[in-house]
């Protein structure tokens, strides 16, 4: 197999809320950033219930939106519906909760990883990582592509070694026909041992 040798300050394993928030705090911060992600058309993808806030995750965005993230700003931008949670259980348990409408928050997530300066996104799995000692110094792709990196940031959520259960059965995965990110799973155990 052929290796391209690409570089880039930091590289960003995974599109999801995450791995958007992350490459983009990178790239505002000056840096040269790759997101990588399996398909660039699932960047920011929402599950079916396409919820922003709740009690846990409600204080999340919130910390995100005090450090200039972009959550809040996509989830304005593409609100169907906002109520405020728990109204009857006290203050101490009140949380705002916006349900999105999935494609714009989507659509809109990606337009603005595209627009922001120093911040490239590239769609291939990662499978490997390269190490020099106890230094990760480069990520290698399914095309066997090789990045040279000062830094990475693995945000692969709910998709590293995932599995999908139908009823006894259980298959490798990720959502919505998705593949799961098997090989990374398999690098990370490697390294470890």
């Amino acid at each position: 197999m052929n290796h391209n040798f690409l570089t880039c300050e930091v590289l960003v394993i995974g599109g999801g809320h995450a791995g958007c928030e992350a490459a983009l705090a990178a790239a505002r911060l000056g840096a040269d950033t790759v997101l990588l992600t399996i398909n660039a058309d699932h960047i920011a993808q929402m599950s079916c219930n396409p919820a922003i806030g709740g009690i846990a995750k409600g204080q999340v965005v919130r910390e995100v939106d005090a450090l200039g993230g972009e959550m809040g700003v996509n989830t304005d931008a593409s609100c169907i519906q906002f109520r405020m949670l728990n109204r009857s259980k006290g203050p101490a348990v009140l949380s705002p909760r916006a349900q999105c409408d999935k494609v714009v928050y989507q659509r809109r997530m990606k337009e603005v990883l595209e627009r922001e300066p120093n911040l490239r996104v590239h769609q291939a799995s990662a499978v490997k990582f390269i190490t020099d000692g106890d230094r990760i110094t480069g990520v290698q792709t399914h095309f066997g592509d090789v990045w040279e990196v000062k830094a990475v940031v693995v945000a692969t959520g709910t998709f590293l070694a995932a599995k999908l259960h139908y009823g006894l059965s259980a298959y490798s995965g990720g959502r919505a026909g998705d593949p799961a990110a098997d090989a990374l799973a398999a690098s990370l155990r490697e390294d470890l041992e």
